[in-house]
């Protein structure tokens, strides 16, 4: 254990080093009397919660970068596609205007 010689000492260095810094004696106080057992158990939890929430928001995020990439990719691939599709729904419109014409004649004759 200490000696009386060496608690005092301590004492004394721990006086020196408070009247030092640059921080109010009372916050420290104030800071030392709020982290009871009580109060760390819940900072602990809240600081894992708010890993886990940042780790949520990561990954979301990192998934929809993703998926834009995706889709961007997909958009060029279905490009021509569509295209072609528009194409033929013109090639369809006039032949049905045709048939119609065809068909008005033959009930004509």
């Amino acid at each position: 254990m200490f000696s009386k010689k060496k608690e005092a000492l301590a004492a004394q260095a721990g006086q020196l080093l408070l009247e030092q810094l640059p921080v109010d004696v009372g916050k420290l106080q104030k800071a030392a009397r709020f982290l009871t057992p009580k109060n760390l158990k819940l900072l602990a939890i809240a600081a894992v919660g708010g890993s886990a929430l940042l780790s949520v928001v990561g990954t979301v995020s990192h998934n929809r970068m993703y998926q834009a990439a995706v889709a961007r990719e997909l958009k060029k691939q279905l490009e021509p596609i569509h295209r072609q599709l528009d194409e033929l729904s013109e090639q369809n419109e006039e032949l049905r205007r045709q048939n119609e014409q065809l068909q008005k004649q033959l009930a004509q004759s």
